[in-house]
């Protein structure tokens, strides 16, 4: 069962989920097709975690999957009653970190045995109203008035920033593409259908923040995990669902892949049409299987091709007494490396954060919730406060490292950060 020939015939399991791909369904039909593919997997163990909006506009879609598929498929957690792991919060954001907590709670013995399927579904929403002109996205008539439904989607899309939208907008403006503008532009974007593609570029890149999560994560047990972006859309009446997607991750050993199915991030891409009175979205890509990637290798490679390979070259005394001391090999005596390491990421943080930060965040030294600022910190815009921030935070945990650990960052920044007199 392990290895990419098991993996792919496990990706055709899902066969059912890569037909509702960009189409209007209703919120239980969804969860009755996962619930179906998740049953022929055999799975011997399944957890479950749903991310959602916090309106209460959402909860026919919490109860759909609580009634759909939770139900059917996870461990009780006290009798008769199965739960999944939930996060609800305003704009339906993945919290970093969430994933790994989550595995480990469903990371029962039968898991650690066999394997264990974890399914994480992502919901953003839309409100959608029918009339004779058609339909209409965005306002949702709520105890007797209008209403932006998503509120933090509609703040924005507006130019409101609140506290909340923050790591929101920063998913938004991910690996220097600015999707917001995209959006704001009505010669991109149709605004009559700009609050729908808002939703579901937002599903898909929350999904992509729990596979970034996955990517940097060692299970407590052999896993398979499913990440399914999705959309919903709410109505006077039953709400329906877009699945935008689905991440599969093989985590039960082996030379398990990573792939993703479904629709982009680009908001001008997408297409909109109707089907037997039903939604389609579609763009360019949406029905080709293609490999996740790899994001610290990315912002690597984009400042190497910035910077042309050049060493990012510091003009400071500190650096030289710093180096002097290596080349004497004192950061071999392990509490001697830490306070090295600790003196040269001041000195760093001062004088070349940005390069220093890019560098830390792409060897893994930086944690991966800094992905998205870590990929506009390689742009001609990048700032360096933010990446004095991530290299600061390297600096204060520069203890709890192992020793062979604090000697290599050290031994690589000087690499990369020759001193020029």
């Amino acid at each position: 069962m392990d290895g990419v020939g098991a993996y792919h015939g496990r990706v055709e399991t899902f066969d059912s989920l890569r037909e509702a791909v960009g189409r209007e369904r209703s919120v239980r039909s969804v969860c009755q097709a996962l619930h179906f593919g998740v049953s022929e997997l055999g799975s011997p163990s399944v957890g479950a975690m749903h991310i959602t909006c916090a309106d209460e506009s959402e909860h026919e879609c919490v109860t759909a999957f609580q009634l759909g598929f939770a139900q059917y498929v996870l461990p009780a957690l006290k009798f008769a009653q199965q739960s999944p792991f939930r996060l609800a919060n305003l704009g339906g954001r993945y919290e970093w970190g969430a994933l790994p907590i989550a595995e480990d709670h469903y990371a029962t013995e039968g898991s650690k045995t066999g394997w264990k399927l974890l399914v994480v579904k992502v919901n953003s929403h839309v409100a959608m109203m029918r009339g004779k002109a058609g339909r209409t996205f965005g306002l949702l008539e709520r105890y007797g008035q209008s209403s932006s439904c998503c509120g933090a989607l509609a703040a924005l899309l507006g130019g409101d920033v609140p506290p909340f939208t923050d790591p929101v907008r920063e998913a938004f403006l991910s690996e220097g593409q600015d999707r917001l503008a995209v959006l704001r532009d009505p010669a991109q974007v149709d605004p009559g259908v700009r609050a729908l593609y808002a939703a579901l570029v937002s599903a898909r890149l929350q999904a992509r923040a729990v596979m970034l999560d996955i990517q940097d994560h060692e299970p407590a047990s052999p896993t398979l995990y499913l990440v399914l972006p999705c959309v919903t859309l709410n109505e006077p009446g039953p709400d329906g669902e877009i699945l935008c997607g689905a991440y599969v991750a093989d985590r039960r050993g082996g030379t398990g892949r990573e792939e993703y199915f479904g629709l982009g991030d680009d908001p001008a891409a997408y297409r909109v049409r109707e089907e037997h009175g039903k939604l389609v979205v579609t763009d360019p890509g949406c029905d080709a299987l293609r490999e996740a990637r790899d994001h610290r290798r990315m912002v690597l490679s984009s400042w190497k091709t910035r910077t042309h390979g050049a060493a990012a070259a510091v003009r400071d005394p500190r650096l030289g007494r710093i180096r002097q001391d290596v080349g004497r090999s004192l950061h071999h005596h392990h509490p001697h490396a830490k306070l090295l390491l600790k003196a040269l990421l001041v000195v760093l943080a001062e004088a070349s954060p940005i390069p220093a930060a890019v560098l830390l965040f792409g060897v893994g030294a930086a944690g991966i919730h800094h992905a998205f600022r870590a990929h506009r910190l390689t742009s001609e815009k990048a700032d360096p406060e933010a990446a004095r921030r991530i290299v600061t935070e390297i600096h204060d945990r520069v203890d709890h490292l192992e020793p062979g650990e604090a000697r290599g960052l050290l031994e690589m920044l000087l690499e990369e950060h020759p001193h020029e007199a």
